[in-house]
């Protein structure tokens, strides 16, 4: 608040200070990114390598429909 009626002056940020957080936003922009994508690469690669919990039901072969509401389509 200013003293004895003095008008205010605005405050200019200083380079340093804009520079450095653009910097630290870019930076955690690319470790948002970096992490998503180990995710993902993580994610894929387990999902690759581990094995069903349950074999498949004896009565359908593989890769057939899990619902007996699904209806072939003949086009």
């Amino acid at each position: 608040m200013p003293r004895h009626g003095a008008p205010r002056v605005p405050r200019v940020p200083r380079a340093s200070r804009v520079s450095r957080g653009h910097s630290v936003e870019q930076a955690r922009r690319r470790l948002a990114a970096a992490l998503l994508g180990a995710g993902a690469l993580a994610a894929t690669l387990l999902t690759a390598s581990v094995s069903p919990a349950a074999p498949p039901a004896p009565d359908r072969g593989p890769g057939a429909a899990s619902s007996d509401v699904a209806q072939l389509s003949r086009d």
